[in-house]
């Protein structure tokens, strides 16, 4: 009988993690659900509030390392002036996963795609989440 408590509440243990991971996996997929509806409706300003919206926050490019939000916002209002310019954006995740116990970091990677009538640009990303104030906001970009 000893067991059997031991191996329900280890069970239990397991189970309640792995929907709080699920949710947590969901959360990330949404927040990036959200940015590609944004940014195919011309918003950037939408797209952005998947950011963390805070100075420390990190945009990497084959350009170098931009940081703060704000100083990100600038440079995709110049590149991408209009919803023309923006064009259909397309994310293929490849994974998420989580960097530590508590699921409060999280890494994802993927391929992006923009879909424009002059060309279709496409790469690759890595970004670093965290749960901020019960919502995953990207900390850190990098985007080739």
């Amino acid at each position: 009988m000893k067991n059997t408590a031991i191996i329900l509440t280890l069970f239990l243990l397991f189970s309640c993690n792995n929907v709080n991971k699920n949710d947590n996996i969901h959360s990330i997929k949404m927040m990036l659900d959200d940015q590609v509806k944004a940014w195919n409706s011309g918003d950037i300003d939408g797209f952005m509030k998947g950011y963390h919206k805070d100075s420390s926050m990190q945009f990497i490019s084959k350009k170098g390392c931009r940081k703060g939000w704000e100083n990100t916002l600038i440079a995709y209002k110049k590149h991408y002036p209009n919803k023309d310019s923006m064009g259909k954006l397309i994310f293929d995740l490849d994974e998420i996963e989580f960097l530590d116990q508590s699921q409060e970091l999280g890494h994802v990677t993927g391929k992006w795609r923009l879909i424009r009538t002059a060309d279709t640009p496409s790469g690759y990303f890595s970004l670093i989440t965290k749960k901020i104030n019960s919502e995953y906001k990207i900390i850190i970009d990098h985007t080739w």
